[in-house]
């Protein structure tokens, strides 16, 4: 593919900027990296697109993100490839990857089907076999289902879809609950079990002179019922895990999941805490219903 100096010029910043920032890139981002004018880079842009180098994300968080295309046309090979996996009895089939899906009966009232479309040999899979795809790279989509067709010429599995779950793609600071309550280590239980109730929070980070020592639960405080005046930095946790407000839903709960936490404390790229998110809020996000701060 033939592209001009310009649009190289920009399509490799786009690959830069989109692997620093994970997430969608505005044009004006774009032509401030490259001292370029706005228009110029919009222009630009659209041209990209025609030739589906560039996706366009729609929205005031939207942008533009590159495709595989964008990586091949620039001889990143398999640095910028991006695999979207599938699975079979729970085993990871090799030397296979889904590059599109289609749902084709979504109105249908007793079943939902799906074309999987694959790079591959379509004969590692059999009809009945239940098979596991994604996820997907920006929104983490996972697909269950069962295989009821298969197309060997075109390569495309049919599945009878069991179950589809995603995670969408968005920082974990643009929906952490943005009030946060503390409490001191000098509080008692009794002290913090009210502000709890009042606040109706589960948790809170336990902060001394401005410095995050540790994190307290409810669950932390029942283990103690019997001896409600006991200090909090007594049964706090001290190993307190926070999480960069930059990162991703997805990553929040890979983190939790690896430590077996249902909160994490949000910071800033100065440390500073600027919320708290809960296990119970993250699936309140994958059930879609987002927090009211998001759409502010």
């Amino acid at each position: 593919m033939e592209l001009t100096v310009i649009q190289r010029e920009i399509l490799q910043e786009l690959i830069n900027l989109y692997r620093e920032k994970n997430r969608p890139i505005k044009g004006t981002e774009i032509a401030l990296r490259l001292n370029r004018n706005p228009g110029t880079i919009r222009n630009q842009m659209q041209a990209l697109r025609a030739l589906d180098l560039v996706d366009g994300v729609p929205g005031p968080k939207g942008g533009y993100v590159p495709t595989s295309k964008a990586y091949r046309a620039l001889g990143l090979g398999e640095e910028g490839e991006i695999i979207v996996p599938i699975y079979k009895e729970g085993k990871k089939v090799e030397g296979v990857k889904v590059i599109k899906i289609e749902f084709d009966t979504v109105t249908h009232e007793k079943c939902c089907s799906s074309k999987i479309y694959i790079e591959g040999d379509t004969k590692h899979f059999n009809i009945g076999d239940i098979i596991r795809v994604g996820p997907t790279y920006h929104n983490k989509i996972i697909i269950n289902g069962r295989i009821i067709g298969r197309d060997d010429i075109h390569r495309i599995l049919l599945i009878d879809v069991l179950g589809v779950s995603s995670i969408p793609n968005i920082r974990v600071g643009d929906v952490g609950i943005k009030e946060v309550y503390t409490v001191s280590p000098e509080n008692t239980l009794r002290e913090t079990a009210k502000l709890f109730a009042e606040k109706n929070i589960s948790g809170a980070p336990v902060v001394d002179n401005d410095r995050l020592v540790g994190i307290i639960s409810l669950h932390d405080i029942a283990e103690n019922i019997d001896n409600v005046d006991k200090k909090v930095e007594k049964v706090m946790n001290r190993n307190v895990i926070t999480i960069n407000k930059d990162e991703k839903i997805y990553d929040t709960l890979k983190i939790m999941n690896k430590n077996d936490v249902g909160r994490l404390v949000i910071v800033d790229e100065n440390n500073k805490i600027i919320g708290i998110i809960t296990r119970t809020d993250i699936l309140k996000i994958i059930s879609g219903k987002f927090p009211e701060n998001f759409y502010s």
